[in-house]
């Protein structure tokens, strides 16, 4: 399931998840060999959607492989392929036929396939999670980096006019929201056609429209409307309104909630109200599924969340899935959603790399245009513990922070620094993450105390000074079950020692306006004997998760359970 509710009643839709034949590609003599016709008979049954490294054999492999299923038409169709997420690269064919190329593991692509004649069709996808310095993200990133085809596959049958679009506007004034929705038709019909336009939402008047669009062509059109006495969304109350667009002979239902929020003396304001944030960093993954995460353990994730007395997640360090997404939105938790761009050994090539900062720009896009209408999301993150002492960070953020804001300039523009005291790109942001571990990676935790005070400095001289600050990574690893008389590294009573002391001189602390711990739970990370990253993480994971990788508490869960349900 893609969703938590249906985005058609007219138009016909379908997932083609379950077992798709597999073959890895070692040696990449697919293409040469031209697998995309003559699939090769040596495969093997792989679910979709998953991850192949989670199967035997397949725990280390990184290259290329490819995915065969077969579906049918029962008459002359327009097809719509929706990929939710694909790690890293992907080639799709149908009957032999390249459709389209797409790179981002992490955000959705769609491909359309005009009049496909009746009859039974093989779908095959070359996947290649091979990663390198200008991928996104790079080859060398904390977490592991899967393979394979992580999230729903969807086949829609389009009318020859289809709405390929919508986007919800909206400015609201007390309780009286101005709507307005913005809408694009494609045709793939062979004639002009006029096509009738109408919406229908609760206690809402649009106006209609009746649209003429040339054969091939497309048209875009808004359609106004207020809605009075507008229940508003907020943290724990979760208000949405559904939206329904029909258009000749198709649809498409979407929904959002109307809220307020904007930066003012140093505070995040939520329709008006000084907003404090107490939340964690999250990983959609999970030892038994990777990335392709079960909807069974994102509702049990958010409720280990809300009984912390989380607020918000931050959606670590990637786009979630939309299924994800739309719990947060029903159940009223906040989200940090950001791209890829885990930056701590990146090097300054990469950052001035034309093709990293593309791809870049191009994944704000996708995740922007995907997400626009989740209430839940009220940061975008351009990237993470890149070298922000740089002019090629300065440069980099430049563009990725125009491309967010010439899409959406109704949430807050955010990033994480490693480099606080030294940044040089605090003025572009709405409000500054600081990524710092004092009392693992150097120093005690006193060590915040000092740095802080610096990076206000700091701040000041680049006329930042009152910008709204998170700590939006701090921690320690305490391995699940080692615990003793006293903290000492690696144990449960060390981290919860650390994260206990880390929150009380930063709740202490006015210019701070919330906290997110590193991390929810315990993740496998990409650790090799060639290579000299992580060699820290014992067990081969990142074990400064509150919960272990099976969602077990450790002690530090529950200290910050009642740091974050008592009184600042």
């Amino acid at each position: 399931m893609i969703r938590t509710f249906h985005q058609h009643h007219l138009r016909h839709t379908r997932l083609l998840d379950g077992l798709w034949d597999f073959v890895t590609d070692p040696g990449q003599i697919g293409l040469t060999e031209q697998w995309y016709t003559q699939f090769p008979a040596q495969s093997q049954k792989l679910v979709v959607p998953s991850c192949w490294n989670n199967e035997l054999g397949l725990y280390e492999y990184i290259g290329a492989a490819w995915y065969r299923t077969y579906f049918d038409t029962t008459q002359e169709a327009n097809l719509r392929f929706i990929f939710e997420g694909i790690l890293h690269h992907a080639d799709v064919y149908v009957d032999g036929q390249h459709l389209g190329y797409h790179f981002g593991g992490y955000t959705q692509f769609a491909l359309v396939l005009p009049h496909l004649a009746q009859g039974k069709h093989e779908l095959i996808i070359r996947v290649d999670s091979t990663l390198d310095w200008q991928t996104l993200p790079t080859d060398v990133a904390d977490w592991y980096s899967y393979g394979g085809i992580i999230r729903s596959v969807e086949l829609q049958e389009l009318p020859d006019v289809y709405i390929d679009s919508l986007k919800i506007d909206y400015t609201l004034s007390g309780h009286t929201a101005d709507v307005e929705l913005h809408v694009q038709l494609n045709s793939l019909s062979c004639a002009d056609q006029e096509i009738e336009i109408d919406v229908s939402t609760e206690a809402a008047i649009f106006s209609t429209a009746t649209v003429q669009i040339r054969a091939g062509q497309s048209s875009k059109l808004t359609l106004r409307g207020s809605l009075a006495n507008v229940r508003i969304w907020d943290v724990g109350q979760p208000e949405l309104y559904t939206f329904a667009i029909r258009a000749g002979e198709d649809d498409l239902i979407d929904r959002t909630g109307f809220r307020t929020l904007e930066v003012s003396n140093g505070q995040i304001l939520l329709n008006g109200k000084t907003l404090y944030l107490q939340g964690v960093n999250r990983h959609e993954e999970h030892p038994e599924w990777g990335f392709a995460f079960p909807p069974k353990l994102m509702l049990k994730d958010l409720a280990i969340l809300q009984d912390m007395g989380c607020n918000i997640v931050r959606g670590s360090h990637y786009p979630q899935s939309q299924f994800w997404i739309d719990l947060l939105d029903e159940h009223g938790m906040l989200l940090w959603s950001e791209i890829p761009m885990w930056g701590c050994f990146m090097s300054t090539e990469t950052l001035a790399s034309p093709i990293f900062t593309d791809r870049g720009v191009h994944m704000l896009g996708e995740m922007i245009s995907r997400d626009y209408h989740h209430p839940s999301i009220i940061f975008w993150g351009a990237h993470n513990e890149i070298d922000t002492r740089t002019n090629e960070a300065l440069e980099l953020t430049k563009k990725f922070v125009s491309q967010i804001r010439s899409m959406d300039d109704s949430r807050l523009v955010t990033y994480a620094t490693m480099h606080p005291v030294e940044d040089i790109v605090l003025s572009y942001f709405d409000v500054i993450g600081i990524n710092k571990y004092y009392g693992w990676y150097e120093g005690s935790v006193d060590g915040f105390r000092d740095m802080l005070q610096a990076y206000y400095r700091n701040a000041e001289s680049q006329g930042a000074g009152d910008k709204p600050v998170i700590m939006s990574e701090f921690g320690a690893a305490g391995i699940f079950g080692d615990a003793g008389w006293e903290p000492r590294l690696f144990s449960e009573d060390y981290q919860a020692d650390v994260v206990q002391q880390a929150l009380k001189i930063f709740r202490a602390d006015p210019r701070i306006v919330g906290t997110l711990i590193w991390h929810f739970a315990d993740i496998r990370v990409d650790v090799r004997s060639d290579r000299p990253y992580f060699r820290d993480r014992a067990r081969s994971f990142n074990n400064k998760g509150l919960l272990n990788e099976y969602r077990k508490p450790k002690l530090a869960y529950r200290l910050v359970k009642e740091i974050y349900r008592s009184e600042r």
